[in-house]
């Protein structure tokens, strides 16, 4: 492997998305601009010397991935948003991660959706991840507020439990390609995030013409005004679920709640924080970003945070060498867990490679783990 980081065993990066956000798979306006709002992010906040072009940012493909994500990672956790109120075909759908995952296999862990305003999906879960290899399930809570359903609501833990028992027992809460931060979310969230209307994208239709959802002549009537940030979580919800589901290991991300918030739900040993956002925002943010992941890694230890990109909107290789020589500025030193060799490299993968059961080679932190299921599903068709 092509390591980006002279000492580092493995790297799991445990958020990655592959999607299609290209013109044609935009079902209106509000599509066209939550595209037009990452890209715009993305050169924001990606560290590398050249932003990827929007027609790249676009469309993740086969080789796109192993340029950049899998020559510098050893695993990748392929994370769904089909949000298919914005997409025709879904956004990050989980057929064309399946694809994805067939022509890199044994690279990528596969995960599936529940959207708890969409009961009917979640039925015959137990049969989706078995067929699907599901390692793990995505709910985003707070797409639609108006359609929004609590957490605690006790159909969605029976299929949380039914998940489980068919081999996904993570749960990703919170993690979800974003253009702009959740309500409540910290201020170093706000690294990069587009003003709104300052990310216009190109008209492609005149403004009397009516959008219509490819090979459809029905019009497509979004069903919210924009793209709303995702990613919220009710942390009194999450603590009642996660208590009420042991087995059940959830992941929310760093940007989904107050730092203080989430550091409260350490009590709770099957809960887990991504440092996605986190890892973003020490270049922009330092200071405040520094102070949030003292507090995580004082709350949580090394054995519940994990690495992640949100590629494709950051490039994990810059990520990863920014967290191997990473230091507390000067008036922080002393106040927090000092990131040494082995908390560097439980963050970077061991934390990770253990919660997927993944079997990655020479690694300590998986010694005794669970042999794990295909990583790659069959083909699934592009929708």
């Amino acid at each position: 492997m092509d390591r980006c980081c002279g000492g580092v065993p493995f790297v799991v990066d445990a958020q990655v998305h592959g999607w299609d956000g290209r013109p044609h798979n935009q079902a209106g306006p509000a599509g066209e601009q939550f595209v037009a709002d990452l890209h715009h992010r993305h050169r924001m906040v990606d560290p590398s010397p050249r932003p990827l072009s929007s027609d790249a940012f676009g469309l993740v493909t086969p080789d796109a991935l192993a340029a950049h994500v899998l020559s510098a990672v050893d695993r990748a956790v392929l994370v769904p948003a089909t949000y298919d109120d914005l997409f025709v075909l879904g956004f990050a759908a989980p057929a064309w991660h399946a694809e994805l995952a067939e022509e890199h296999p044994g690279r990528l862990v596969l995960a599936g959706e529940i959207d708890p305003a969409d009961r009917d999906r979640a039925r015959g879960i137990g049969g989706q991840v078995a067929r699907g290899g599901f390692r793990a399930l995505n709910v985003l809570p707070a797409r639609r507020p108006e359609t929004a359903v609590p957490l605690h609501a006790p159909w969605l833990r029976r299929t949380l439990i039914r998940a489980e028992q068919a081999g996904a027992a993570v749960v990703h809460l919170g993690v979800a390609p974003t253009a702009r931060p959740p309500e409540g979310a910290p201020d170093w969230a706000h690294a990069g995030v587009v003003e709104a209307g300052e990310a216009a994208p190109r008209p492609r239709w005149p403004s009397w013409a009516e959008p219509v959802r490819a090979g459809s002549a029905l019009p497509v009537r979004a069903r919210t005004a924009g793209p709303l940030p995702a990613g919220s979580v009710d942390v009194a919800e999450v603590r009642e679920l996660a208590a009420a589901l042991p087995r059940v290991r959830f992941v929310l991300g760093a940007a989904s709640a107050p730092t203080a918030a989430l550091a409260r739900l350490a009590r709770l040993p099957n809960v887990y924080v991504l440092l996605t956002d986190l890892l973003i925002a020490l270049r922009r943010n330092p200071e405040p970003a520094a102070v949030a992941l003292g507090e995580l890694l004082a709350a949580y230890g090394p054995d519940r945070l994990m690495f992640g990109s949100g590629y494709p909107l950051v490039r994990p290789a810059r990520l990863i060498r920014d967290l191997m020589t990473f230091r507390y500025p000067e008036s922080l030193r002393g106040a927090y867990p000092e990131l040494d060799d082995d908390v560097r490299e439980a963050l970077l993968g061991g934390t990770a490679a253990r919660l997927y059961g993944l079997d990655l080679p020479h690694s300590p932190s998986t010694t005794g783990a669970p042999a794990p299921r295909p990583v790659a599903a069959g083909r699934a068709p592009r929708r």
